[in-house]
């Protein structure tokens, strides 16, 4: 066997060793050229809803927290804790000369213990998302009069 045959022999496996143990190592550390896991959207652990005004001056809570068994629930903490949800205003309010109609105060309370309001009535346009976790968290909440 000629010496450069010999050499190349024992280059190959040593040069695959090193790259093996480079993407280990790389691996161990969390570098494999993938992005790391961005943080976790908040968990929520509870929606409340207050529903007050309309003519007969309602004033009503609902509430869904881990006390609700109903398979919804999770869609529900999914939307409130979604990137969408976070960005939202905290009103979506227009002049006072709305009669007769309903606000909404939208709470939800995160597993981290944050908190995020969104309030909104029905005179102003409201984006879909907080209209639609407004209208689920009244199906499926526990529904108590006064506050």
């Amino acid at each position: 066997m000629s010496e450069s045959r010999f050499r190349r022999g024992l280059v190959q496996p040593l040069l695959l060793s090193a790259v093996v143990a480079l993407l280990l190592a790389s691996a161990a550390c969390g570098g494999t050229g993938e992005t790391q896991a961005k943080p976790s959207d908040p968990q929520a652990t509870s929606v409340e809803v207050n529903q007050t005004g309309g003519f007969a001056g309602v004033d009503q809570l609902y509430t869904v927290d881990d006390k609700v068994d109903n398979q919804r629930r999770g869609s529900l903490f999914d939307m409130v804790g979604s990137p969408d949800f976070q960005t939202l205003t905290d009103a979506y309010t227009g002049p006072n000369d709305c009669r007769d109609s309903y606000f909404y105060t939208v709470t939800v309370t995160y597993r981290d213990g944050t908190s995020k309001r969104v309030t909104t009535d029905e005179c102003n346009e409201s984006p879909k998302l907080l209209t639609d976790v407004i209208a689920l968290t009244k199906e499926i909440g526990q529904r108590k009069d006064g506050k």
